[in-house]
């Protein structure tokens, strides 16, 4: 140490602007983490998604049922053009 002494009020003055600063750091954080959280999907947009989603899946749904049906419906067209062939004595080759 210096020998010098800090009066009460200098040393007041330096906790005082000390603790500016860490209020004004903490403030600051605590406003960053607001922005962010308002960045944040609410309840409303999670059940938007899930019925986004849920559509999506029904008919994802309609979709192979309907690839299904036209496959079946091509296996029987192909068998009918096969049969065809045959009665008339076509050779059908790929």
């Amino acid at each position: 140490m210096s020998g010098k002494t800090i009066s009460y009020d200098e040393r007041f003055d330096r906790i005082d602007s000390t603790l500016d600063r860490l209020t004004t750091t903490l403030l600051d954080g605590f406003d960053n983490i607001d922005k962010e959280l308002d960045k944040k999907a609410n309840k409303e947009d999670v059940n938007r998604l899930f019925n986004l989603m849920d559509k999506i899946a029904k008919q994802q749904e309609i979709d192979d049922d309907e690839r299904l049906v036209m496959g079946h419906q091509l296996d029987r067209l192909d068998r009918w053009v096969h049969e065809v062939a045959d009665k008339i004595g076509y050779k059908l080759s790929i």
